[in-house]
């Protein structure tokens, strides 16, 4: 059983919303926010919900990115227009996710 120890803690208005916002966006609550804190270890905020159906989207183009790349090893063709129809997929993808994470897309990326 692990001794816990309660620790209450003043904050102003604006202190104590800008805890309960960050912790929110983390989808932690209060008391785990501040603990890590405490253990040096800033909490990042969860990714929104698209972000895991938008990976998805990405591990389907690299696997079949992968098969073409066997593809062309073991036969020694390579289906170019193929490859240029999964990079298409993989930039469009790519901004997607830029967007809905970061609200923005660097093309040079």
């Amino acid at each position: 059983m692990t001794d816990k120890r309660k620790f209450d803690i003043r904050l102003s208005q604006r202190d104590f919303n800008m805890l309960e916002r960050r912790a929110r966006r983390c989808k932690i609550s209060k008391s785990e926010y501040m603990r890590r804190l405490l253990n040096r270890c800033v909490p990042r905020e969860a990714p929104p919900l698209d972000y895991y159906s938008m990976m998805n989207e990405l591990k389907v183009i690299r696997k079949d990115l992968d098969v073409l790349a066997q593809m062309a090893t073991a036969t020694g063709f390579i289906d170019a227009k193929a490859i240029d129809v999964q990079l298409r997929e993989l930039r469009k993808t790519s901004e997607k996710i830029g967007l809905a994470v970061a609200g923005e897309y660097d093309e040079d990326d």
